[in-house]
């Protein structure tokens, strides 16, 4: 194998480890835009929670007037008051328990945002190393090529040149040949 055929062989496997490279990048690229919509798709259920808390607050806030009109007949709706006391514990139960879902979530982003993060830090290393590592290597790579086609011989003169060399063996064989001859003649 010649030096120019082993220079393509190299530079077919960079452009194919290039080319790996760069769709592992889009596919963290598309990763990334997966993460990203996962992540507007959460916030838009956090702001959808904090509507309906809202509404919550506001059906309580409706529960204590209907509580001070019947602050005037509470002697008979005791047990009314009683069940209305466990279904804001149970309100309150829930409240609870999706203060723990939001911080659940919270934490999940927090992740989230880490795992970006990482990935950006991955893509940026990755960039860096093709512009200071692969592209100069590529430029050295051609640069030589381009040397090593300017030096050589095309394969026309280097054919004329052994078809010369062989037919002068040939006439330096007849002529030790010869002298072989002569010098036993003598």
């Amino acid at each position: 194998m010649t030096n120019e055929e082993k220079i393509l062989e190299m530079l077919a496997s960079i452009q194919t480890d290039m080319n790996g490279m760069k769709a592992d990048m889009n596919g963290m690229k598309a990763d990334m835009n997966g993460m990203k919509a996962d992540i507007n798709g959460m916030q838009a259920d956090m702001n959808g929670m904090k509507a309906d808390m809202n509404d919550m607050k506001a059906d309580m806030n409706g529960m204590k007037a209907d509580m001070n009109d019947m602050k005037a007949d509470m002697n008979g709706m005791k047990a009314d008051i009683n069940g209305m006391k466990a279904d804001i514990n149970g309100i309150q139960t829930d409240m609870n328990g999706m203060k723990t879902d939001m911080n659940g979530m919270k934490a999940d982003i927090g992740e989230l945002k880490a795992d970006v993060s990482n990935l950006k830090t991955e893509a940026i290393k990755t960039n860096l190393r093709i512009e200071n590592e692969i592209i100069p290597k590529l430029k050295v790579l051609a640069e030589g090529h381009a040397m090593l086609s300017e030096t050589l011989a095309p394969k026309s003169k280097v054919d004329e040149l052994q078809s010369d060399v062989e037919l002068l063996k040939i006439v330096v064989k007849n002529l030790n040949s010869e002298v072989q001859q002569l010098k036993k003649a003598q």
